[in-house]
């Protein structure tokens, strides 16, 4: 489930004025781009769901961003349809 709430996430959003997006089928890579974005500030963070098993991928990254950067706030983008957004959410997305 979500970590912050709507006008938690919104207001980070507006406060930061950037969110970074990426996307990589390596969580090694990911991880490596979003703690870069982090330690440039980046405090909203975008995993397209493209590829496959990419919601595994996002899976493996809440938890690891939630260890070791408890204020970033992790979404998702690309979701077209209301069961891969349940999903999502499932696995902890703050943003679709």
């Amino acid at each position: 489930m979500a970590q912050f709430s709507r006008i938690q996430v919104y207001n980070q959003m507006q406060e930061t004025g950037i969110i970074p997006l990426f996307y990589n089928n390596s969580s090694e890579v990911c991880y490596e781009v979003i703690k870069a974005c982090y330690a440039g500030g980046a405090r909203v963070f975008e995993i397209t769901n493209r590829g496959d098993f990419a919601h595994e991928l996002f899976g493996e990254l809440i938890k690891l961003c939630r260890k070791n950067f408890p204020d970033l706030i992790l979404g998702t983008g690309s979701v077209m349809d209301g069961p891969t957004a349940a999903l999502y959410l499932q696995l902890g997305s703050n943003f679709i």
